[in-house]
């Protein structure tokens, strides 16, 4: 009895030290990290004011069960629509602390009065390793689903039937030019300008051009365009060579004191409406028409 006893023990002992080191084993495997997957783009409030310069948020993404994966805060580049990028750690099996592709993924993001916004991404599923998507998140409620923040709509109501364009019976349409300087309600609330001053709008103010070719600084060739900026807006210039056409297309340019060609000016939300000039590229071109566009 002694000498069976002794071989229980001895059996026991075996087993449990072979579960031990496959435990082992399966905890220290290194999981198969793979190149992040990236999102990237603009945090806005309501009105589509960027979070720059003195204003700031926190992105972070998570996973399904609420683990935090990768957590990024705004920035501010005078040459980049973009204020956040937020890369997500990928790995090509399930590993903690990584994505794979295809899986289902949280992105919340906290503003600066410490509110926190979920949701904000209907669809942040992780993508191929490497990949990046543009996804610019607003912070707002939009519970019709007309792509208008709740608040804003009735803001912009409100003015409307303090103003000289209402009209008894007319139901409110954002869409509509009520002031009538080509630009609607909605486009100029989102530029920042007020939709019921026809004086007030985003538009060219200055514009030379000095013989030859355009040149990329204010030289003695330079084509340059003046507007006005508002803080937390970013601004493309765009060109067409035929208005009935309207073939539109962006038009890169420099900034004064920079050569380096750039396709988008953002102004930080703490600098107020200010007159800004951009040169635009060298072209060939005989003949071009131009307009400014504020997101």
């Amino acid at each position: 009895m002694k000498f069976a006893r002794c071989n229980v023990v001895q059996m026991a002992f075996a087993i449990s030290y072979s579960l031990f080191t496959i435990n082992y084993s399966l905890a220290t495997e290194p999981p198969a990290a793979a190149t992040p997957y990236t999102f990237l783009g603009r945090v806005m409030d309501s009105t589509h004011v960027a979070f720059d310069g003195d204003r700031a948020a926190t992105i972070e993404v998570s996973d399904e069960q609420g683990n935090v994966l990768s957590r990024t805060a705004t920035f501010t580049r005078a040459d980049s629509r973009r204020n956040y990028a937020l890369a997500v750690p990928m790995s090509t099996s399930a590993a903690n602390g990584y994505a794979v592709q295809g899986a289902a993924l949280e992105i919340e993001v906290t503003d600066d009065l410490g509110k926190v916004w979920s949701g904000v991404v209907v669809d942040a599923s992780a993508g191929v390793p490497g990949g990046v998507r543009e996804v610019d998140i607003v912070l707002g409620e939009d519970a019709n689903g007309d792509g208008i923040d709740d608040a804003l709509y009735e803001r912009l109501k409100t003015e409307w039937e303090w103003s000289e364009y209402w009209r008894e019976g007319e139901t409110f349409d954002p869409t509509k030019d009520y002031d009538g300087d080509g630009i609607s309600t909605i486009n100029e609330a989102l530029a920042g300008t007020n939709p019921y001053d026809p004086e007030d709008a985003l538009r060219i103010t200055a514009f030379s051009h000095t013989g030859g070719t355009r040149s990329r600084t204010g030289g003695a060739h330079a084509t340059a365009l003046t507007f006005d900026t508002l803080g937390g807006h970013a601004y493309t210039v765009e060109e067409a060579s035929d208005l009935t056409l309207q073939d539109w297309k962006p038009c890169a340019f420099t900034l004064p004191g920079s050569d380096t060609p750039v396709n988008v000016l953002s102004v930080p939300f703490s600098d107020g409406p200010v007159p800004r000039t951009v040169y635009l590229l060298p072209s060939n071109a005989s003949k071009a028409f131009f307009r400014v566009r504020a997101e």
